[in-house]
Parts: structure tokens; sequence; C-alpha cells
């Protein structure tokens, strides 16, 4: 019981700091919020923050991390892997991106934007990865397993990007199916699947 009361705790004080953050990307951009700004804003110290987080970098990646397992960084079905409609977890966390587009090119702007986005590729990877290990547990791809992963998620990287920055024409929803017939060709692709 006092561990589940520990675990609110953290999950309040990082729910917190993550709403600080991404208001005040907003208001001021990615570069000029610091760790001062969002712990006032959280109302919480900086002793605080520092048993949670590293640095800002950190936070955000957290962030990320905490969104994306709310909509789509999640273990798949085969079925959702591979089958003719994208998850509607795309679909709603392309919408969550078109919406808060400021927040994005703030941070894809930012000084520290590789490294922010280097943080993020990983997670998706790493998820894209397990997706894979259990949709062919005993198949290998022709071609490394990571490489493919990185390539899948490196296109989705850049189509996303390209998608907010010039064609506002196309909805989240294209997109989403865009994506998915993409990712689906290169995974049956790689493991000699017909399409």
């Amino acid at each position: 019981m006092a561990e589940d009361k520990v675990d609110k705790r953290v999950q309040r004080t990082r729910s917190l700091l993550r709403t600080a953050l991404i208001q005040l990307i907003r208001e001021k951009g990615y570069d000029a919020v610091t760790i001062q700004d969002i712990t006032e804003r959280a109302n919480l110290g900086r002793t605080t923050f520092y048993l949670h987080y590293e640095s800002k970098d950190d936070l955000m990646l957290d962030h990320h991390a905490d969104f994306a397992s709310r909509l789509t960084l999640r273990i798949l079905s085969t079925e959702e892997l591979l089958g003719d409609e994208p998850s509607h977890q795309l679909e709603t966390l392309l919408q969550e991106l078109a919406d808060h587009k400021q927040v994005y090119f703030a941070l894809m702007r930012s000084k520290d934007a590789q490294s922010i986005k280097t943080g993020i590729q990983r997670q998706m990877v790493d998820n894209l990865l397990e997706n894979l290990k259990i949709a062919y547990p005993h198949t290998e791809p022709n071609q490394p397993i990571d490489m493919l992963a990185n390539y899948i998620v490196g296109a989705h990287f850049a189509m996303i990007d390209w998608w907010l920055s010039y064609r506002n024409e196309y909805s989240a929803h294209n997109i989403a199916r865009l994506l998915h017939q993409m990712r689906r060709a290169a995974i049956r692709d790689a493991y000699g699947q017909s399409s």
C-alpha cells in the first residue's frame, strides 16, 4: 500500500514537470526554458527535479515516452503491425502532433534538437524491434533486424517532419495510412512475404 502511494506521488510529480515543460515551450521555445522555469511553474524545488531527471532533455524524452506509450509505443498485434489499416493510435498521435506543431518545431529547431531526436528515435526503434520479435519469433529477416528497424523509424520521422512542415493538405488519417503501408511493405519484404 505504501509503495502504491509512492508510485502515485512519483507519477504526479513527473506529470507536473512534464506539463510545466510543455507549457513553457509553447510560451518561450525550448532553448529559452530553464530548469528553474520548469520547477517554478510546477511549484516544485530544483532538488525534486533532480531526483527525477538529469536534465531538461531527459525530462523531454520522458514526456515523449509517456505521450507515446499512451498512443503508439506499445506492443502491437501482428494484425496491427501488418494489417490493411493503421492502428487508431497512430492517427491519434499524428493528429496530436499536427495540433501542437509549435511544440514540435520548437523542439526540432532547438540547440539540443539532435539529442532529443536521437532519444525519441531510440525509443521508437526499441519498440519496433520488440514488435518484430513478437510477430516473427522464429524467423530472421533477410537483413539485420536493427538496420530494418532504424530504416523504418528514420523514414517515419522524415515523413512526419515533411508533412508537418510542408503538406498540410494531407490529414492525419492520410499520413497514418501512408506510414503504415510503407512500414508494412518494408517488413514484408525483409521477411520474404508477398504483398
